[in-house]
């Protein structure tokens, strides 16, 4: 795993997103998983769709898109809703649908889907330990080479195995195709079992 590779991800103590790979779609199709308007998308680096504090609790997010021709990069700064099962099943229909999201407040999780069910939902700092949050660590978790030292750069490396998909640093500083989107209490309100993997 080329960790180093994304050592900047761990230097700015205030990045936290979540990177999700979606296989075979377009990024109107990747707006529509997320619960946001194709008709709505602007062009936004990063810094600029960072979301303000709103009075309605983190109910609306901002997601951006990068189009990658066999795939669709969904970054989402300070969101999760690309980590949560039910989004990974959905996204997961044309193939390998791999996620990684770390928190503010130390939180990390993998998540991987195909054909519309989940095959990894992990904290991959945890292998190999009772499963918690209704965990499913699968038999190649085993196998990453993580740095605990290098939390955030050990998430993208993760999400490079499982994808074949390379980060980019500069998709957050340039201006990228952006859209307002519900948060999941209001995307998958009434879905049961949207957090279960």
């Amino acid at each position: 795993m080329r960790i180093d590779h994304y050592q900047w991800a761990d230097e700015d103590p205030d990045l936290v997103l979540t990177a999700a790979v979606i296989p075979g779609v377009t990024i109107a199709e990747a707006v529509q998983l997320h619960g946001g308007d194709p008709a709505q998308l602007v062009s936004k680096p990063s810094a600029e769709a960072w979301p303000a504090p709103t009075p309605d609790g983190g109910q609306t997010f901002t997601v951006q898109f990068i189009e990658l021709g066999t795939a669709v990069v969904a970054i989402e700064p300070g969101g999760w809703t690309g980590s949560i099962p039910e989004i990974a099943r959905r996204g997961s229909r044309n193939g390998r649908y791999v996620a990684a999201y770390w928190s503010m407040s130390g939180a990390y999780r993998i998540t991987e889907a195909e054909q519309g069910g989940v095959t990894a939902y992990f904290d991959p700092f945890a292998v190999g330990e009772p499963g918690g949050m209704g965990d499913r660590q699968p038999a190649w978790a085993a196998d990453l080479a993580l740095d605990i030292e290098q939390p955030n750069a050990s998430c993208l490396a993760a999400l490079e195995v499982r994808s074949d998909v390379a980060f980019q640093q500069e998709w957050l500083t340039s201006p990228q195709p952006t859209c307002q989107v519900p948060g999941p209490d209001r995307l998958l309100a009434g879905v049961d079992q949207a957090w279960t993997p």
